[in-house]
């Protein structure tokens, strides 16, 4: 028998546009709404999305350097000449019901992005990496689910999981103009494992 879920979303939601502002920079501007969903009888799970650094002028970032931005003590995604290199959000997943097996991905809601830049990698609360460093689809409508190599990562919301959730625009080692000026919406999501219409999604 198909098991019903209710999931309850708590988000501070972030829309972030990418545009240059100078040489590799990058505004990003941000907006916080609180989401609250519950169509369905059943399980109770609660996601809580919290933005730690939201950057304001984002430079590209190699992808061997997030771990480095992410797990200093203060100014994180922040650079050693001072400029910020991605945004980072605390995720906390609680269920106080019966566990569950949970995905996450990113999903792409409108881009004007024409390269495989923009990227995202989620990190435990030691900022050791969970999923591989994704390339977040151009595409409207595109998923892009968390993989730990080939596999799909998946977890257990029983009790209180947490983990980071980091964007950032990857440095390529050349001049990247066909970056600039181009704008972002998403929306990062949980579905229940097995039941791929059981999803959350909240925009950043």
């Amino acid at each position: 028998m198909k098991k019903n879920i209710l999931f309850s979303i708590l988000i501070v939601a972030v829309i972030i546009a990418l545009t240059v502002g100078g040489t590799y920079a990058y505004l990003v501007a941000s907006d916080s709404k609180d989401f609250s969903i519950a169509t369905r009888s059943g399980i109770n799970t609660t996601l809580t999305l919290e933005p730690i650094k939201v950057s304001t002028n984002l430079v590209p970032l190699l992808d061997s350097k997030v771990k480095t931005a992410i797990s200093k003590s203060s100014n994180k995604c922040v650079d050693n000449s001072n400029y910020d290199v991605c945004s980072l959000y605390k995720v906390t997943v609680s269920n106080t019901s019966t566990s569950e097996q949970i995905y996450g991905y990113v999903k792409t809601v409108s881009s004007t992005y024409e390269t495989t830049n923009l990227r995202y990698q989620v990190y435990d609360s030691s900022f050791n990496a969970l999923s591989n460093a994704m390339t977040i689809s151009k595409t409207a409508g595109d998923y892009v689910y968390f993989y730990t190599g080939d596999t799909k990562w998946s977890f257990t919301s029983t009790g209180s999981t947490v983990f980071y959730f980091v964007v950032w625009l990857t440095g390529t080692n050349s001049t990247q103009d066909s970056d600039y000026n181009k704008t972002f919406n998403g929306a990062l999501g949980i579905e229940l494992v097995g039941s791929s219409s059981d999803k959350l999604e909240a925009t950043f």
